[in-house]
């Protein structure tokens, strides 16, 4: 998951810190890490120069027969391609839901299940799973996820927001589901589709009794220039909950808000960090501002850290953290394409 893993930094911390610090002496750590990942970089480049140069010249020398190479080179071992292998990209194919999005809509599979599980954005594509992971009456749904405001909000987003449900009664039970893939585009090249992220909106249950509920940023229509204009006009918000009313043929989400705490500059960046400070956005009894949206709303994936302040909560844990704080750090630095979005 998004929220609970710690694999990204995890990882970058391994690569980037603990196996340079190894190659070294144990002294001058940072000029030594640093000269570590540059000579690697260097070689990295070198070998992939040379490697591009070799099969340029067998595609030239394609006529060439093979009983020419010479019995150490066809025999030995191929060093430099195990060398590469460590840098080249997955041999699975990334899945490009925005292309199957615009097949469905264009007849390419007539038996399809609608409404459509895979739709798109400009920005975002999303896919959902044929079935519905369950199925509830809203009372039902907002025990489950206690969520006592949720018949409330979707009866006031149906009020103001779709005219063909206009006044009427929800009667069946709604589909939910507890996981969303989303997929964006690059930041620099929106030809380019990045590897498709999951979303969970799971609620409580015995072996987590306060569910899992990832954050996204969200606009305020189906419609925006996200990421090129970063976190403007756009807002962070907890997923909770994934579902379609059978009312209508789209599908929803149920949100929980955050507001960008003001910094002293125009930005809204906390100076030290480089990043926004979030905090939950509440009523003046304490409940959490939730709100029905458009599922298509949610543009990207996001990822918090907690801020604990001068004293961390005395009962966190790794499955309670999130729910047990209040404020968070919105993490640029969880992804180079996050990083892009959200930099000035």
């Amino acid at each position: 998951m998004i929220q609970w893993s710690a694999d990204v930094t995890e990882h970058a911390h391994i690569e980037q810190i603990k196996v340079p610090a190894h190659a070294g002496n144990n002294q001058n750590y940072y000029s030594q890490i640093a000269r570590h990942l540059d000579r690697l970089d260097k070689c990295f480049r070198f070998d992939l120069a040379t490697y591009i140069a070799e099969h340029t010249n067998k595609e030239e020398d394609g006529d060439k027969d093979d009983s020419d190479l010479g019995e150490d080179e066809e025999d030995g071992p191929d060093t430099e391609r195990r060398y590469l292998s460590e840098y080249s990209t997955p041999t699975r194919q990334i899945p490009n839901y925005f292309a199957l999005s615009s097949a469905l809509l264009l007849g390419a599979k007539p038996s399809a299940l609608k409404p459509y599980r895979m739709f798109a954005t400009s920005t975002t594509s999303f896919h959902l799973a044929t079935k519905p992971s369950s199925r509830s009456s809203v009372d039902e749904a907002a025990t489950a996820y206690h969520l006592p405001d949720l018949a409330d909000a979707i009866a006031a987003f149906f009020r103001n927001g779709d005219a063909l449900v206009q006044g009427q009664p929800c009667t069946d039970k709604l589909q939910i589901w507890h996981k969303v893939r989303v997929q964006q585009v690059s930041y620099h090249n929106s030809e380019t589709v990045l590897p498709p992220q999951t979303l969970r909106a799971i609620p409580p249950s015995t072996a987590n009794c306060f569910g899992r509920y990832d954050s996204v940023i969200i606009s305020p229509g189906a419609q925006s220039d996200w990421p090129q204009n970063g976190l403007a006009g756009h807002s962070v918000a907890q997923l909770w909950m994934i579902f379609r009313d059978p009312r209508s043929d789209s599908f929803f989400a149920y949100v929980h808000h955050f507001k960008i705490v003001p910094q002293s500059n125009s930005t809204n960046i906390n100076s030290a960090t480089g990043m926004y400070m979030l905090k939950r956005a509440v009523r003046g009894n304490g409940e959490r501002i939730g709100e029905v949206i458009p599922l298509i709303r949610v543009r990207s994936p996001a990822h918090l850290i907690l801020n604990f302040g001068r004293e961390a909560h005395s009962c966190l844990t790794n499955l309670s953290s999130y729910e047990l704080s209040s404020e968070f750090w919105l993490n640029k630095f969880w992804s180079k394409e996050f990083y892009h979005a959200l930099s000035p």
